[in-house]
């Protein structure tokens, strides 16, 4: 990692602090964020320091979250949809024959010039 984009993440740290501190109102996040820009300012291996635990936070909420995301819209989306599918229609897509065993069609058409237009 560059040193411009250390600088830049300790940035984001004491910006998200101060912003966190103007929702809840609790200075300790201010203060939390004083401590994080002088010590990223006077001491460069504690502010490397915190910007790879940051992204090592970020790394775990990552791993938990596409997990927890990927549940919820299954759940909420996805299973339903398939519930209410499984009820509506025997057979949607047709790959199930009652009276051969074969999936296939027959379609009787006779082709004509028209048909070779616009075929996409």
């Amino acid at each position: 990692m560059s040193e411009s984009d250390k600088i830049k993440a300790q940035l984001v740290i004491v910006t998200g602090l101060v912003v966190l501190y103007f929702i809840f109102e609790s200075r300790y996040f201010l203060i939390a964020a004083a401590v994080v820009g002088v010590l990223s300012i006077f001491i460069p291996v504690a502010g490397d320091l915190i910007v790879k635990g940051w992204y090592k936070l970020a790394e775990v909420l990552g791993a938990i979250n596409g997990k927890i995301l990927l549940s919820v819209v299954f759940f909420v989306i996805l299973f339903p949809v398939a519930i209410i599918a499984k009820l509506g229609k025997k057979n949607p897509l047709g790959l199930k024959r009652e009276d051969g065993d074969s999936v296939f069609v027959d379609r009787n058409h006779k082709y004509s010039s028209k048909d070779m237009e616009n075929v996409w």
